[in-house]
């Protein structure tokens, strides 16, 4: 019987996640739709450039993680 709940639970949780993820899609989408981008070409564009795209977030989790450090030893000095 657990075993069965365990296999309900994260079947429910994975259908949960794909929700989320197609609403956040659908407003991201509509984000850029509504200032001129085509959503057709933004999703061709991450297709095909996605090594650009994880430089782009690597690039962002370096600065905010050097934003926090900073943060942190200018509190620790003044």
């Amino acid at each position: 019987m657990k075993t069965k709940e365990c296999i309900g639970r994260a079947r429910t949780n994975r259908w949960i996640k794909i929700a989320a993820l197609a609403i956040a899609a659908f407003i991201v989408f509509s984000y850029l739709h509504s200032r001129g981008i085509s959503p057709v070409w933004t999703a061709v564009a991450i297709v095909c450039f996605s090594g650009f795209f994880k430089l782009l977030y690597k690039i962002a989790c370096l600065l905010v993680a050097a934003a926090i450090l900073f943060c942190i030893l200018s509190y620790l000095v003044f």
